[in-house]
């Protein structure tokens, strides 16, 4: 791998470690989890909407304009990946929030 181009404009920056896993923003412990899951989602989904913009923009340089994109239809089998991964995705992301593990001593627990 060659060494970037020092020269070269770009829009990045060095990384700035955070003491995130030690925050403490409202002082119940399950909150604080669902706001630090929420500021990591927002950050991820800015960086992927910020590359998305570069994707754009390169393939606009290329001809690929944004009606060509919009009226792209999936094959089947792309349409059986993608709704695999979406249901992934939000497995992952929202899955918890379906955990009973939060249910009082003197709740009745499901039968299974």
């Amino acid at each position: 791998m060659t060494a970037p181009d020092k020269a070269r404009q770009t829009f990045t920056v060095e990384a700035i470690p955070t003491d995130i896993s030690n925050g403490a923003f409202f002082g119940n412990a399950a909150v604080d989890n669902v706001v630090s899951c929420l500021i990591a989602m927002g950050t991820e989904m800015w960086a992927t909407q910020r590359r998305l913009k570069v994707i754009e923009a390169v393939m606009a340089t290329k001809g690929i304009t944004p009606e060509m994109i919009e009226q792209y239809v999936p094959t089947a089998e792309e349409t059986v990946a993608w709704e695999r991964d979406r249901n992934r995705f939000v497995d992952m992301a929202f899955g918890a929030l379906a955990d009973d593990g939060f249910r009082p001593a003197s709740a009745e627990f499901p039968k299974r």
